[in-house]
């Protein structure tokens, strides 16, 4: 592939993965836990034990804690710096794929491999949220790219850094960083019926590598907290989380397949050509590549689909081989992706902004800027008849009009969405109002936490509180945040949602006034002083 092809590539990532991060607010129920949890660790000193609300909390590692901190020690407790990572991280994963696909193939085959990555709207999505899914891809997927280079080759630095990359995985999200990559080794080695490798792999230097990135931080945990670590985060988080399910409307059999048909989005529409490729070829003629890659997507997909909770992220790490098979393919078949298909992409990205103009006018998302993904498509239509002229590929136009669409989605809808889903707002007017310290009824909004320092505590009836109190090996456990019985309210200031003000002063005997509201959120003072 020419150089300016790569350039182009990279600088269109950069673009796509950064453009508008300064603006998408920190949304709740997620992302405001990972921003509150690494802006206590900068505020706190103590870079060992993440806390949130003042409590130590052990949901997930500490390696994202890391990394988020560091970005608010150099931008500030800024939208951009929460979101920095992610994206950096996703710039490294197209990177990595890049380089892999060529290493593995030819340049033509890792060019195209990253740009079905790169285009897929799971990872445009991920790669822009403040959660940990971002790094352990990267991670995740450098520990079995140089596994299997490491097979073909047999250089000990491929091995090593496989090591080290499966340590950080540890490191990111958990046992999950090691054991299922070990699993996907394992089957394939069992496959090949080639279990020599084994003396190759130095099992022993390469599994202390792995100990040293990742077991410190374990130790020095469980040093510190002893079993309310070990119960919380093995037991809860992922022992718990793996047998029962944490939102059971999820747990039906075909929620991955969507997910990933959803996830692969342009490129989805080949996998059946794909799979009729590989059938017409049979197992038996299928290359010890192809193995491989197919078995790593197949195993996450089995796994994921095995455990009781579902999450649209668990299944995100097939992204890589899938879209390194997809791109090896589309390198030496190009003629797949003709005019017919077209057709196919242009109605997915039709169906999405039917979707997008349904939730603007039924009120669901308030956007001034729906214009910009009509827009996107036709600048796409115009792109995809200069890429075929210049180029004469067609993967190219596909990959350049979802860049375009997604650049238009982040203002059209993404920005709004964040604005609806974030209480920056209830933050700003704390802020304002100098309340250092308020009751809250309704939803709970961390993200007012993260942006306006007061500590705000959630209010609910008496006969609440034995079923929200945290218990051990229960989803309970997730409750961390301060709380207060309404029976008891001690607060002069108290804020309460639209939608519960009514039926937060039909239960008080107080008089309260308003001192200030958005439509989303009213500030009361109770008219009589109480205890705060």
């Amino acid at each position: 592939m020419p150089r300016k092809y790569w350039l182009l590539l990279f600088a269109a990532a950069a673009a796509l993965l950064f453009v508008g991060n300064g603006s998408l607010l920190i949304t709740d129920s997620v992302e405001s836990n990972y921003a509150l949890t690494a802006k206590e660790m900068v505020l706190s000193g103590d870079w060992l034990s993440p806390q949130i609300y003042g409590h130590y909390w052990y949901d997930k590692p500490i390696f994202f804690y890391w990394l988020t901190a560091l970005a608010y020690k150099m931008f500030g407790f800024t939208e951009f710096a929460s979101r920095f990572f992610p994206a950096l991280f996703g710039l490294g994963s197209v990177t990595l794929l890049a380089w892999g696909g060529s290493k593995l193939e030819n340049a033509r085959s890792g060019f195209f491999s990253a740009l079905v990555l790169l285009s897929s709207v799971e990872f445009f999505l991920i790669s822009k949220s403040v959660i940990t899914d971002a790094v352990l891809f990267f991670f995740f997927s450098a520990t079995l790219l140089f596994f299997y280079l490491g097979y073909c080759d047999g250089r000990a630095r491929y091995w090593y850094i496989m090591y080290a990359a499966a340590g950080f995985a540890v490191l990111t999200k958990g046992p999950i960083g090691v054991l299922l990559p070990g699993l996907i080794i394992t089957l394939f080695l069992l496959w090949q019926c080639d279990w020599h490798v084994l003396k190759r792999m130095h099992l022993v230097s390469g599994t202390l590598l792995c100990a040293a990135v990742a077991v410190p931080w374990y130790a020095v945990m469980y040093s510190l907290h002893g079993s309310d670590f070990i119960n919380t985060f093995f037991g809860t988080h992922n022992f718990l989380r793996a047998t029962v399910s944490e939102h059971p409307h999820d747990d039906v059999i075909y929620y991955y397949t969507l997910v990933n048909l959803l996830a692969l989005f342009p490129w989805s529409g080949l996998v059946p050509w794909a799979a009729y490729k590989w059938w017409r070829q049979g197992h038996r003629k299928l290359g010890e590549q192809q193995k491989f890659l197919l078995l790593w997507a197949l195993v996450v997909f089995v796994f994921f689909q095995c455990m009781a909770t579902k999450y649209i992220t668990y299944t995100y790490p097939l992204l890589f081989p899938a879209s390194l098979l997809l791109g090896s393919m589309l390198a030496k078949y190009t003629d797949c992706v003709d005019g017919g298909y077209m057709i196919f992409v242009g109605g997915g990205f039709g169906l999405l902004l039917v979707g997008a103009w349904f939730a603007v006018s039924h009120q669901l998302i308030a956007s001034e800027l729906l214009f910009l993904l009509p827009l996107a498509l036709i600048i796409g239509v115009m792109l995809d008849y200069i890429l075929r002229l210049l180029t004469g590929e067609r993967v190219c136009s596909i990959a350049a009009m979802s860049a375009v669409f997604y650049i238009a989605l982040v203002f059209s809808l993404a920005i709004p969405f964040s604005e609806q889903r974030s209480a920056k707002n209830l933050g700003e007017m704390l802020t304002e109002n100098d309340v250092h310290e308020v009751g809250l009824y309704g939803k709970y909004p961390t993200s007012a936490v993260f942006y306006s320092n007061s500590k705000i505590v959630k209010l609910m009836h008496e006969r609440e509180v034995a079923g929200y109190v945290p218990k051990d090996f229960s989803w309970t456990s997730k409750n961390v945040m301060p709380y207060a019985t309404l029976e008891q309210n001690p607060y002069r200031i108290v804020v309460v949602t639209s939608k519960s003000y009514d039926k937060f002063i039909s239960q008080q005997n107080d008089e309260w006034q308003v001192i200030d509201a958005d439509k989303s959120w009213i500030v009361l003072m109770a008219k009589k002083a109480k205890t705060i």
